[in-house]
């Protein structure tokens, strides 16, 4: 007997996953360290979009992102989302960082939403690192 595990595909999903992979190629050319001038690790935050026949809900996980650092925007079928994570700790003479995957500073995500919505009755909420848009 021969285990078949479901798979989706469709135009909607597929740009999705090539949207993703582009933001992490040019994440990479955008962002450079302070001292070395080579690329520095670049965040792409992840994403469910669930659309239940009446609205179009999308989770994004923003762990250490304050509320006022994210904006979204809506053009056409995509929605933008665009912001800041602040923190990083500032070197200082004779600092060494033996560890460094904490991620820090701009980020651009592009969903591809699977239908027309009406962007005037968008509503956003940030709660706990998690933000959810409703269309």
């Amino acid at each position: 007997m021969v285990k078949r595990t479901a798979r989706f595909y469709g135009p909607i999903i597929e740009l999705s996953r090539l949207q993703s992979e582009l933001n992490r190629l040019f994440a990479a050319f955008v962002e450079t360290n302070d001292k070395g001038g080579t690329p520095a690790s670049s965040w792409d935050p992840n994403v469910d979009v669930v659309d239940d026949g009446e609205m179009i809900r999308i989770l994004v996980e923003l762990p250490g992102v304050e509320a006022g650092d994210v904006k979204v925007s809506i053009r056409g079928r995509v929605v933008m989302i665009r912001g800041t994570k602040k923190g990083r700790i500032r070197a200082k003479e004779g600092m060494r960082y033996f560890c460094m995957e904490r991620y820090f500073g701009g980020f651009l995500k592009s969903i591809a939403i699977p239908r027309p919505v009406n962007s005037r009755h968008a509503k956003t909420r940030m709660k706990n690192g998690l933000l959810e848009v409703v269309l």
